[in-house]
């Protein structure tokens, strides 16, 4: 059976907002150790060892996360801000083939494309198109190569806009290039959101 700071430390890592509010000393440890003495552990008697748990991985994290945040910061100071409007995403289930596209992912069942709204008269035309999201706006954000080598970097983009209640419609990484569709309204208020995190 796994430790108890083993189960702890699973359970804080993956809840980034979690993570976020203890780095921030923002929680209340006796509470939160209950918690996950009833829901993780099946047993409250262990609310001390979570407790005791909670705050060492804390003091742990103050480092590695500092780190962290220095690295992101670092390739994020480095990276710049473009911004394409009036494009839109399409999704099929097959190939499109006459279709002159920005940006272009493939899952196992689906592609997805990023297009000019020009485009939309001869796709919305093809049968295999599941879905059309117009009225987006591309922000790229082009980074130095070290992003492919530090964790967390999209995800604290993503992070900085979420809490501002900014949805991303789709988002692709395409080696030093990171691809975010937003909505028209967004745009304004995600462009100043990234561009103070550029230019720390």
């Amino acid at each position: 059976m796994e430790k108890v700071s083993e189960l702890v430390w699973l359970y804080v890592k993956r809840r980034p907002f979690l993570r976020e509010t203890l780095r921030e000393k923002l929680v209340n440890y006796s509470a939160l150790a209950r918690k996950i003495s009833l829901t993780v552990l099946r047993d409250k008697r262990k609310t001390s060892a979570v407790k005791m748990a909670l705050v060492r991985i804390v003091e742990k994290m103050k480092k590695s996360d500092t780190d962290l945040e220095a690295s992101i910061f670092n390739i994020l100071s480095q990276s710049t801000i473009s911004i394409r409007n009036k494009v839109a995403v399409v999704i099929s289930r097959s190939q499109l083939s006459d279709v002159e596209y920005l940006s272009y992912a493939e899952s196992k069942n689906l592609f997805t494309y990023v297009v000019e709204e020009a485009e939309l008269e001869s796709v919305k035309k093809t049968k295999s198109v599941l879905r059309v999201v117009d009225n987006l706006n591309l922000i790229a954000i082009h980074s130095p190569v070290e992003l492919e080598e530090t964790p967390g970097v999209i995800a604290y983009l993503l992070g900085a806009l979420a809490s501002e209640g900014i949805n991303v419609v789709e988002a692709i990484s395409c080696y030093t290039d990171t691809l975010l569709l937003v909505r028209q309204p967004d745009t304004i208020q995600a462009y100043e959101i990234l561009s103070k995190l550029t230019s720390r």
